[in-house]
């Protein structure tokens, strides 16, 4: 039996992470539709406990799946063995940021961190820069796998950092839109060639 790649795993990890973290949001509506049998609890401090909850159930899955992103992302930049120091290192750093500044500012930091990688990325991808290794070929696959992975970095950071922010809808849109579009490449790059020539 052919043993797994690094790959492989990175995938697995992802889908329990994702997984974990869907369980959190539909354990968050149903307690959430839960509250609401009581009238205007959302103007009460029962509401804001709430909130304060639900963040700090959900950031632990944040963070591991950042990591699990820090690792998937700069493995298009750097050697494995390189990329897993330096993923032990940006949880570690994570762990004490959190004690010392805030589990927000935390994630705040490690965002802006990989979101900069990733916007490296996608900069070097565009410009068909051979220093960047993927996978698969095909430079619409490769440009699809940047965005999808720049998308999925700026809605956590919208969620984490700007949620109060008057650009709050026009960046989730934002990364929704390299979401969609890193879909659509990565998983019909024929079709889009198709369109492209013509």
């Amino acid at each position: 039996m052919k043993p797994k790649n690094y790959d492989y795993y990175l995938i697995v990890l992802t889908t329990i992470i994702l997984f974990a973290i869907g369980i959190v949001c539909v354990y968050g509506i149903t307690y959430y539709n839960y509250l609401s049998a009581v009238p205007g609890w959302t103007e009460t401090t029962l509401y804001l406990q709430f909130i304060d909850n639900m963040n700090s159930y959900l950031y632990p899955f944040l963070v591991f799946l950042l990591i699990s992103l820090g690792l998937c992302i700069p493995k298009r930049l750097f050697e494995q063995d390189i990329l897993i120091k330096i993923s032990a290192l940006s949880l570690a750093a994570t762990v004490i940021l959190s004690f010392l500044l805030g589990m927000e500012t935390a994630m705040d930091i490690l965002l802006a961190v990989i979101a900069g990688i990733q916007g490296i990325v996608l900069i070097m991808t565009f410009n068909r820069n051979r220093a960047v290794r993927f996978e698969k070929e095909g430079y619409l696959v490769r440009m699809g796998s940047s965005m999808l992975h720049l998308g999925i970095v700026v809605l956590i950071f919208n969620f984490v950092t700007l949620r109060e922010s008057q650009f709050h809808i026009l960046i989730f849109w934002a990364g929704t839109l390299f979401v969609t579009a890193g879909n659509i490449f990565s998983f019909y790059p024929e079709r889009m060639n198709f369109l492209f020539k013509r």
